[in-house]
């Protein structure tokens, strides 16, 4: 908006030489009033703009500058008009010797205007060069004034001495107001230097108008006369053009080639005027005039003040030739110091000069004056020139061309290349750019190269720390999740015309055995088994097979290759790990679990690795020596793992949980001693869950603890109000590992014994036999059995049951489990192991419980053993309690296959 307000109308430029040539052709009064007319304008454009250039100033001191400039021009104005009325006659008088002493004043203050016009810190230091410029401008000006203004006036009329003396005075004040302007447009800058141009060119109009004056009327030139008007108006016109273009001392100066040359034409302008004057002193005796001793003294002090002038210059040169060598110097040597050094290229892109520390060895080409990118290494020229002609690129643009006829943008960022050092090495410079071609004392990009071959090399061991694993030197899980986006990646990626790239599967491969290892011949020898393992599945798969270690005990391969090709490889991984390692101490048996997941298109990195995972799980399940490939059942089993494990959150505050009871029959009497809870879960959507399913989901989630005690306080508050039939029932409730180590069992029967009042000796708590580990269990299973509580060893020949450890269980009773009864009826096997246990429990007085009887045979050889109770499908299904209340009822507490529609037995 500054600028806006302050750009001249172009209507300012035409009004010169318009209201000039008007003023020439009117009558004297008429341009007298119209004289007046723009001198009263003036003055008010002057000082409204001598406001704007200091707003901040108050009082007197705001009389200064432009404004003191209006009040010389009404000063002027009313001297004018002084020198009319008393002269009465014609306006020649107002060019009279004798009438030049009224209008001094007027000039006086416009002096004092001028010089106000710049600050005291500018006239300061303006030094002596500016005062022997200046006082070289006066002395010329003195000339001409002698020779065009007072010797035309010395030959027309004889003057007495005191008129001479205010005619010289009259000139010596023009010639001072115009080297103040001089003055002060040596000293100002920018826009200001273009507004004291106008003002210099207004004083000098102002000047000329009163030569005119003077030569019109000596001479006996009309012509001359009828000018003065017109110039005087051009004179305010470019004066208040002056003050409207001033943006104040204070405004800062944007660089302009205008105000360059009006600074060289300033520093001229003395000189020219010297010419000037010497050649009209020397030409006035050509045309008859004859200059006063005055002008020639004036002379000879221009030609005195040149020689000081030039002193003076010379020695600001030599003073500033000297700043400019050791600023030269100094910031050579801190370019020579920097760690970053520099290089400069033309517009043609060649280096115009490099830091010493880029010196090319000996022998080798200079670099100075060869186009950079036929000096870097050749794998990165193209990236340089694309880099110069300021392309982004990744990596070489051979197509990208910087056209001759066009300025290429600017490079951007940074670029990394090599270049030769002193020795011959190739140094990998990374280099930022400063685009100085637009700057009239530079024209060249400089380049800030920084030697980062260090920091690359320790990168490059990080990276190789990062993404390898130490032991075997395989790629890491780092690395071969990198590998694996990149397939990935390349799967999605369009298909190339030549055709669609191999399949690619991935395989994990658990190694097993090594703990073993471990714990027989120490971690050394498991480290040799490891390497010895990587090197073989590295030596049987293909060179682009990516092998990894990403597990203590866990490989993975990427395998490329069609059809069943990946399968084939993970059989021959699996027969190179089974293979004997041979070590110092001694051989190592190994074998692995393989999972084979491939990599279609579409899936995530995450997702595949899931897939291979839970192949990984298939072929672990399956057991050792398996290979097996993912399917898509693994993943709904997952998925539905994952569903109640969420779900079973809340089960029992939504009521979904329940308990069904399963009776316990003495075969001695056909009664009905005892009974199991047994917890049930009826899911909204899957429907009845088998506690063999959520029971271990339970146990993963944290959450079996907390159902196992729910079913300890709902059990026994229920055993404790079943009618008797003949008996007491025993209540049985089965507790799992985990809730044995949580440590709060012993805490929680007896609370809930206490809730429910059921007596202790009504309690038994089923525990399986791997359970009954660690000093802490055995003492929670002691306090128990002081209570009074019964323990019974549940699932007794499942899994690693052994007959010699049995007697040293602190245990009451013992249940076989249904696998080994499932076949006592036809293996004479399994029925000496039955009458084994079935003997002892007789021998150490522990009751045995046959679990799973769903036959008639089987309870037969049951009974021919003497085990004493059993409870399976045969005898009832788990029912809910008020069925068990009827079952019981319905034949006064006894049970047994038959008995269904008879009455009640004795």
């Amino acid at each position: 908006m500054q600028q806006q307000r302050r750009r001249v109308p172009g209507g300012w430029l035409l009004a010169v030489p318009v209201t000039t040539g008007a003023a020439g052709g009117v009558a004297p009064l008429v341009a007298d009033l119209l004289l007046l007319a723009a001198a009263l304008g003036a003055v008010v454009v002057l000082w409204r703009n001598g406001g704007r250039v200091a707003p901040g100033a108050r009082g007197w001191r705001s009389l200064r500058g432009w404004r003191l400039l209006a009040v010389a021009v009404v000063l002027g104005v009313v001297s004018n008009a002084a020198v009319g009325l008393l002269d009465g006659v014609s306006r020649a008088g107002l060019f009279d010797p004798t009438d030049q002493l009224v209008p001094m004043p007027a000039v006086a203050l416009a002096l004092v205007a001028v010089l106000t016009l710049p600050t005291g810190a500018q006239l300061r230091s303006g030094g002596a060069r500016l005062l022997t410029e200046t006082a070289l401008f006066f002395s010329a000006a003195m000339v001409l004034a002698q020779v065009l203004v007072i010797g035309p006036a010395l030959d027309g009329q004889p003057l007495t001495a005191p008129d001479r003396q205010v005619l010289e005075l009259a000139c010596v004040l023009t010639a001072a107001i115009l080297s103040a302007v001089l003055v002060l447009v040596s000293l100002s800058s920018g826009a200001r230097r273009a507004s004291g141009a106008l003002l210099l060119l207004s004083a000098g109009t102002w000047a000329g108008a009163h030569g005119l004056a003077v030569a019109g009327e000596e001479l006996a030139l009309p012509l001359l006369t009828n000018g003065v008007t017109g110039a005087q108006l051009s004179a305010l016109l470019l004066v208040c053009l002056a003050a409207h273009r001033d943006p104040g001392a204070d405004a800062v100066a944007a660089p302009s080639r205008t105000a360059d040359r009006l600074s060289l034409a300033g520093q001229l302008l003395p000189h020219v005027v010297l010419v000037v004057a010497a050649g009209v002193y020397l030409g006035a005796p050509l045309l008859g005039a004859d200059p006063s001793h005055a002008a020639g003294v004036a002379l000879l002090c221009c030609l005195a003040l040149t020689a000081a002038q030039r002193a003076v210059a010379a020695r600001d040169e030599a003073r500033v030739g000297g700043r400019l060598r050791r600023s030269e110097a100094y910031f050579r040597s801190l370019v020579r110091s920097s760690s970053d050094a520099v290089l400069i290229l033309d517009g043609e892109l060649r280096v115009t000069w490099a830091a010493p520390s880029l010196r090319p060895p000996a022998g080798a080409p200079a670099l100075v004056g060869r186009r950079l990118a036929e000096a870097v290494h050749p794998e990165d020229a193209e990236a340089v020139r694309a880099w110069l002609a300021g392309v982004t690129a990744p990596g070489p643009s051979p197509q990208v061309q910087t056209p001759a006829a066009q300025t290429p943008a600017a490079p951007t960022g940074l670029c990394d290349f090599r270049l030769r050092d002193a020795t011959g090495a190739w140094r990998v410079l990374e280099a930022g750019v400063s685009d100085l071609r637009d700057d009239a004392d530079v024209h060249a990009l400089v380049l800030h190269c920084r030697d980062v071959t260090a920091r690359l090399d320790r990168e490059h061991e990080l990276s190789s720390l990062a993404f390898t694993d130490p032991l075997t030197g395989l790629p890491n899980r780092a690395a071969q999740r990198l590998a694996l986006s990149g397939l990935l990646d390349e799967l999605a990626a369009p298909a190339p015309a030549e055709g669609a790239p191999e399949d690619v599967a991935l395989l994990l491969i658990e190694v097993q055995g090594l703990r073993d290892a471990h714990d027989h011949a120490g971690r050394d020898v498991v480290d040799v088994a490891l390497v010895e393992v990587a090197r073989r599945l590295r030596a049987t798969v293909r060179a682009e097979d990516q092998v990894a270690r990403i597990g203590v005990e866990l490989f993975s391969v990427l395998a490329h290759g069609t059809g069943d090709e990946p399968d084939r490889v993970a059989a021959r991984c699996l027969s190179v790990i089974e293979a004997p390692v041979t070590t110092e101490a001694g051989i190592v048996d190994l074998t692995a679990a393989v999972g084979l997941a491939p990599l279609p298109a579409g899936l995530t990195q995450r997702e595949v690795v899931d897939r291979a995972e839970l192949a990984l799980v298939d072929a672990r399940a399956a057991g050792a020596g398996s290979v097996r490939r993912y399917r898509a059942e693994l993943t709904a089993a997952r998925d539905r793992r994952e569903q109640l494990r969420r779900d079973l959150v809340g089960a029992r505050e939504r009521g979904e949980l329940g308990l069904v009871w399963q009776p316990i029959v003495a075969l001695a009497d056909h009664r009905v001693t005892g009974v199991e809870a047994l917890l049930r879960w009826r899911h909204p959507v899957y429907g009845d869950v088998p506690p063999d399913e959520f029971l271990p989901v339970a146990e993963r989630a944290g959450l079996v603890v907390e159902l196992q005690r729910w079913v300890l306080r709902t059990a026994t508050a229920a055993a404790a109000a079943l009618p008797v039939h003949g008996v007491e029932l025993r209540l049985g409730v089965n507790v799992s590992g985990q809730y044995l180590t949580a440590g709060t069992l012993v805490g929680d029967v007896t609370s809930a014994l206490r809730e429910s009042g059921l007596s202790p000796e009504r309690l038994v708590v089923e525990i399986d036999e791997s359970a009954l580990v660690g000093a802490h269990v055995v003492a929670d299973v002691t306090a128990l059995r002081l209570m009074g509580v019964h323990l019974a060893l549940d699932d007794f020949g499942r899994g690693n049951s052994s007959l010699p450890g049995l007697g040293r269980l602190p245990v009451d009773i013992i249940k076989l489990d249904r696998a080994l009864l499932s076949r006592v009826d036809r293996d004479p096997y399994t029925r000496a192991v039955c009458e084994a246990v079935v003997a002892l429990g007789t021998a150490l007085h522990v009751d045995v419980v046959a679990e799973g009887v769903e036959t008639a045979s089987q309870l037969g050889v049951l009974s021919g053993l003497g085990c004493g109770y059993a409870q399976g499908f045969l005898l009832s299904r788990p029912v809910g309690l008020a069925g068990l209340v009827e079952l019981l009822a319905a034949h006064d507490g006894l049970l047994w296959p038959g008995l269904v529609g008879q009455g009640r037995t004795s």
